[in-house]
């Protein structure tokens, strides 16, 4: 019979019973009672009773049955001591431990000098625990146990930690290498002793780590004392590392598992520890109740390590109530305890023992007294390489100096005593990973330094102080990420396994069972309706299991609350009011709290008998969270009046369907949320596609609006001219018209009024040709580009004109364009993209290109490239594009000039036309020193 199993040999155990009958019935019964006595006292002795009945009726025994009945005198001792009945525990395993010498089994012989190592403990006699753990390995390995003698030697190091953590350490280390494979009964101790080395050796990251590893696989294999250890371990160094929120959900954790066992022991150790909390969050009332319920609870303990921590706290407390007459009495008792029992061989108790006395003895104004107890707490804590308590004596020391005038101390390396220990705790906080530089140490140093007239040391520990506090909250914050970084990954590395492991007891030993809930699986899951996987999930929950009440909590979208999403009882539909996540009483919040499985047997003569909210009365009631990855829906639960009706099987098949529940509802809720998003979409991007052609449009105007005041601005001088030229000549006309009335026409006035004439009718047509030319270009580049239609055209040309109804906007701006396009380059596109788009390249040059006072070239130069396309290339000498903006002058509304004329959609709407109309692309670029070049590549035929 193994010291302890796995969860799925647990239920494998309970199938067995419906199997067997006889004498194998009878060591099944015992087998499952043994694994059970820490996993459920009450199962175990109902078990241990039946058993008990069974074996007197069987009138000769063979050594196998006397084996089985000395077994049972272990369960029963091990069970009263969980229960704080040590004179009961000690004599059961007296007589258990007789029998089995008597028996010769050497394994009996040894599990119960490992439970008298379990008695030891608790009454705080570690002389004792080290001989009984050294007589269980000789007995071990007289049976030829190695996986024994792998959980004695591992627990030996757990307790050698408290002794000397640097030491045991390295025993871990040669004896255990971290990368072996260990079985979980060996690895729960395994994880223990290397949590207790790293927090005593200031690592507390790494200890969080191996303390929930220990919590999780305790549990796993039926460790519960252990198990609740750990937690409250974990949760402790989450509250040195500043995350008080993991600090609180862990203790919360330890509290309802150790109330769920009834053990007094475990209890009291977790209050102490949830006391401990409360007075770090300033809750001075709530944490003096846990502890002195802790202290009720543990009073048969004394002597023990619980006890002692209850003390500590209880000093703690006094002191930051400012009660320092019943603080120093706590820690003179605390100290009284540790001396009585100098075995125990703990002496960061002891450090914090004389610590206590001395900051007690310094708040009543004993400074002499105060300083010999904070020495003598400095002395131990170095010999013990205990970082943490020299900073607390030193700390001690430094402000009993300040406050009060006292003889120098040995050695002064400072000009104050008060900077002399300052500075040495400055030096010891320097070697603690982690441990960041604290504002307040500096302050008290800067004003040691001013009190002794070095003002200039006095700036400079206060400028530190003030990096101190700048850096407070991210370093606040990296521990605490830390913190949370070491528990996801280790619930993450656990979940998943234990979820399958669960799963596994189960399915593993039946078939049907394990093809049912597979199609049970697929169906809940391939439901994309919340109601319809209500329904399923109901329906097959009353085909399994023993269910009289279903009902389905959600969390609300404030994450504060959860409301009856579903609710059958007795095959009628409840109703329920919502219940506050935070909710103390509620068993619905407390299961959505911890995330876990809440198991509840009640007794029959309970008073908590009635389920909320119909009237029927239960007995056994099993919550369970629904969780997707480590995001929280709701909760599901079931209840019936029977008793003890949910067992291994019951709780992994609704755990199971639970996991699949929760998919379920998630993925119902993510496709309601798509079709949301969906419709919401469509109509997102019909409003987008109208917008943007409206834009498009616009911007087109906007060009063609350009266009026309060049051209207006083109046709002025030609117009003027010949405005000019047409009044001149009418002038001339009058006169000779009024010199032939007068009949004295001369033949020179003659010959000069024709060549007059004939001189202004030539520069009159060429200027009216000049701007009929204008006109004309003007009007196939407006119908181009308003039109889009395809056409055959000489891309010089076309280019030409562009160019001519932008050199007034060019003129204007100071700037020159150079045309550089070969002749004969036909192409079969569409010219009104195509000039929109130079035209777009040529504007955004002059806007953007340019410094205010410069005088820019812009050139535009064209050619062939192979048979079947032609680039264009647009460059200018201006101050180019930056590294940051080059990326995205292509991007929709992206401008530097935004608010002062710029858009933003000239290059996109160019880019978009080039791509999607012309059928080419576009790429830019801007060396040092060179400007903006444009590269467009075009098919001389559209496509």
């Amino acid at each position: 019979m193994e010291l302890f199993v796995l969860n799925q040999d647990v239920v494998k155990q309970e199938e067995q019973l419906l199997k067997l009958q006889g004498v194998a019935l009878l060591i099944a019964l015992v087998r499952l009672a043994w694994y059970l006595r820490q996993r459920d006292c009450t199962r175990a002795l109902a078990l241990a009773d039946q058993a008990d009945a069974a074996l007197l009726l069987i009138p000769n025994k063979d050594i196998e049955l006397h084996r089985l009945a000395a077994r049972l005198l272990l369960l029963r001792a091990e069970i009263k001591l969980l229960y704080a009945d040590f004179a009961a525990a000690k004599q059961l395993n007296r007589l258990a431990l007789t029998l089995f010498i008597k028996l010769e089994d050497r394994l009996g012989v040894g599990d119960s000098h490992w439970l008298n190592a379990s008695i030891f403990i608790d009454e705080g006699k570690v002389a004792q625990v080290v001989a009984s753990l050294d007589s269980a390995l000789v007995e071990y390995r007289l049976a030829n146990d190695p996986l024994r003698i792998q959980i004695v030697q591992a627990r030996h190091l757990v307790y050698a930690a408290f002794r000397d953590p640097v030491a045991t350490g390295l025993a871990l280390q040669a004896t255990f290498p971290l990368d072996g494979l260990y079985p979980a009964s060996t690895l729960t101790w395994l994880a223990m002793a290397r949590a207790s080395v790293a927090a005593l050796t200031n690592d507390l990251g790494i200890s969080i780590k191996h303390y929930l590893l220990a919590y999780r696989v305790g549990l796993d294999c039926g460790q519960i004392r252990q198990a609740l250890v750990a937690a409250n371990n974990a949760a402790e160094s989450f509250c040195i590392m500043g995350d008080l929120g993991a600090g609180l959900e862990w203790r919360e954790v330890s509290l309802a598992l150790a109330r769920n066992t009834r053990w007094p022991a475990s209890i009291g150790y977790c209050l102490i520890l949830m006391g401990d909390i409360m007075r770090q969050l300033a809750r001075f009332g709530e944490a003096m109740v846990c502890v002195q319920e802790a202290l009720v609870l543990l009073e048969a303990l004394m002597g023990s390590r619980n006890y002692e921590l209850g003390l500590k706290m209880l000093g703690q407390l006094e002191l930051d109530m400012g009660h320092a007459e019943q603080g120093l009495a706590a820690f003179s008792k605390l100290e009284a305890q540790l001396l009585l029992h100098d075995e125990l061989g703990e002496p960061d108790l002891l450090v914090i023992a004389w610590c206590g006395q001395a900051k007690a003895l310094f708040m009543l104004a004993q400074p002499q007294a105060a300083i010999h107890k904070a020495d003598a707490a400095l002395q131990l804590a170095r010999e013990h390489d205990n970082a943490e308590g020299q900073i607390h004596a030193l700390h001690i020391m430094a402000q009993t100096h300040a406050a009060f005038s006292l003889p120098a101390p040995e050695g002064m390396s400072a000009p104050s005593a008060t900077l002399h220990f300052l500075n040495l705790e400055l030096v010891v906080v320097a070697t603690i990973r982690g441990y960041g530089m604290s504002f307040d140490l500096y302050t008290e140093i800067a004003a040691a330094h001013a009190a002794c007239g070095n003002f200039v040391a006095a700036y400079e520990n206060s400028q530190a102080a003030a990096a101190a506090h700048k850096k407070t909250y991210s370093l606040d914050v990296e521990k605490r990420t830390l913190a949370m970084q070491i528990r996801l990954e280790v619930e993450r590395a656990h979940a998943e396994t234990e979820h399958h492991r669960q799963v596994a007891a189960t399915l593993k030993t039946s078939t049907a069972t394990l093809e049912t809930l597979g199609t049970i699986g697929r169906e809940i899951t391939a439901c994309l309706n919340a109601n319809a996987v209500f329904k399923s999930l109901h329906r097959y929950v009353d085909q399994l299991l023993d269910v009289t009440s279903f009902v389905v909590f959600l969390l609300d979208e404030q994450q504060d609350a959860l409301n009856m999403a579903f609710g059958i009882e007795n095959g009628k539909a409840v109703t329920s009011e919502g219940t506050a996540l935070n909710s103390p009483i509620s068993k619905i919040a407390r299961c959505a709290r911890e995330r876990r499985e809440v198991l509840i047997h009640l007794e029959p003569d309970n008073e908590d008998v009635t389920w909320v909210p119909g009237t029927l009365e239960t007995l056994s009631l099993l919550f369970a969270p629904l969780l997707i990855g480590d995001r929280l829906l709701g909760v599901m639960s079931i209840q019936t009046p029977s008793y003890h009706a949910y067992g291994e099987r019951e709780l992994s098949i609704f755990l199971t369907l639970s996991a699949y529940g929760a998919i379920a509802l998630d993925n119902a809720a993510a496709y309601a949320a798509a079709e949301r998003s969906q419709g919401l979409a469509d109509q997102a991007l019909s409003e987008l596609r109208q917008t943007q052609g409206e834009l498009i449009q616009r911007e087109k105007l906007a060009s063609l609006g350009s266009l026309v005041a060049g051209v207006a601005h083109e046709l002025n001088t030609p117009i003027g001219n010949s405005l000019l030229v047409a009044s001149t000549l009418r002038e001339d006309s009058e006169r000779f018209l009024q010199q032939i009335q007068a009949g004295n026409v001369r033949r020179s006035e003659l010959e000069r009024y024709c060549q007059s004439a004939e001189e202004s009718s030539s520069l009159l047509m060429r200027c009216l040709l000049k701007a009929a030319g204008l006109i004309t270009s003007f009007k196939q580049v407006a119908v181009d580009q308003t039109s889009d239609q395809r056409r055959l055209f000489d891309l010089h040309t076309e280019c030409e004109d562009v160019v001519l109804m932008l050199s007034s906007r060019l003129r204007g701006a100071g700037h020159e364009l150079k045309l550089d396009i070969a002749d004969g380059l036909q192409m079969d596109s569409f010219p009104g993209a195509f000039g929109q788009v130079l035209s777009n390249l040529i504007i955004n040059a002059i806007v953007h290109g340019f410094e205010a006072s410069q005088h820019g070239l812009i050139s535009v130069q064209g050619a062939a490239k192979g048979d079947q396309h032609v680039v264009l290339v647009v460059k200018d000498n201006g101050r180019g594009i930056s590294k940051d903006h080059i990326g995205r002058v292509f991007e929709p509304f992206f401008t530097t000039q935004l608010g002062q004329g710029g858009s933003g959609l000239g290059l996109h709407i160019s880019y978009n036309i080039i791509q999607s109309v012309l059928g080419g692309h576009i790429s830019v670029s801007s060396p040092d020193g060179e400007g903006a070049i444009f590269e467009i590549v075009l098919p001389r035929v559209a496509v």
